[in-house]
């Protein structure tokens, strides 16, 4: 996607960045857990896959933003990958 980008892994999750971080990505064994660095009502989401956090109970998180997508099926992929890349031009 860029060149610039960073990858920096932390002790619970690895950090995409730029200036600052745009998707922060938990490994956990069955699934990833990829939070959007978006504030509630930027992410277009034609798929229905990412969560907004601030409108349910409240979740604890390692990553930033408010959304959390939970990727189980590698046949998500490309979906997933179409709005990291939402979070990537709103935060570069």
């Amino acid at each position: 996607m860029d060149d610039n980008i960073i990858e920096e892994p932390k002790a619970l999750y690895i950090a995409y960045k730029l200036t600052t971080n745009f998707t922060d990505i938990e490994i956990q064994k069955q699934k990833l857990k990829i939070y959007l660095n978006l504030k509630s009502s930027q992410l277009k989401d034609p798929y229905g896959i990412a969560k907004d956090l601030t409108k349910s109970k409240p979740v604890g998180h390692w990553g930033n933003g408010d959304y959390r997508i939970i990727l189980d099926d590698e046949g998500d992929i490309e979906k997933v990958f179409h709005l990291i890349k939402q979070s990537y031009d709103l935060n570069k």
